[in-house]
């Protein structure tokens, strides 16, 4: 790898490492209860999205969540939150209620729970931070497979190397739109089965 793919890789990876490891909220779920200003505090840190108490409040009024007691959330609704907040950019928030309805029927009820929702989310983040460092051995295969893919190809090495970080980009989000395409017809055949629900 020449010195300029190999800065384009470690910006990549720098942009995909600052984000912090899904488990590292597991310690706050473990908390009988939390504060508004509290549960967005770990929301932002553990997420790739912006995430303010309007969003969680709006939330509750739309009845993805149940209501806070005394403005305090418990673990059961800062996982959901959390959960919530990781699905929004991808799905409207309708189809990321009924996924987590799927294994939790009614959001803003708890007590018809399949799984306990911090202990989903605990599955989740260990799932999600094991992918995070695949993620990076298939970043470098990517990589290489770019090279390869241009090593006949007659232009200067500083065209190249622009070439094939734009080929990096173009396939990072080709997986990511397949991955969500495949996810929203899952969601959609799920919508139409209702058999599958019970």
């Amino acid at each position: 790898m020449s010195k300029i793919s190999n800065q384009y890789l470690k910006e990549i990876l720098e942009i995909a490492n600052r984000f912090e490891p899904k488990s590292k909220a597991l310690p706050y779920l473990e908390l009988d209860s939390m504060m508004l200003s509290q549960v967005v505090e770990i929301a932002q840190r553990v997420s790739q999205n912006d995430i303010n108490h309007v969003h969680i409040q709006n939330w509750v009024r739309r009845k993805y969540l149940p209501h806070p007691q005394k403005k305090k959330y418990n673990h059961e609704q800062v996982a959901n939150i959390l959960l919530l907040n990781d699905l929004r950019n991808i799905l409207p928030l309708e189809e990321a209620s009924h996924l987590l309805g799927f294994v939790n029927e009614t959001l803003d009820d708890n007590s018809d729970d399949r799984i306990n929702p911090a202990k989903l989310y605990r599955y989740y983040s260990e799932i999600f931070d094991h992918t995070q460092q695949d993620w990076v051995k298939s970043l470098e295969q990517l990589h290489k497979e770019a090279e390869e893919t241009l090593q006949g190809e007659e232009m200067n090495e500083s065209d190249k190397e622009n070439v094939a970080a734009t080929l990096i980009v173009l396939n990072l989000l080709a997986r990511a739109n397949l991955y969500k395409q495949i996810a929203h017809q899952w969601l959609q055949k799920l919508s139409e089965d209702p058999t599958q629900e019970s």
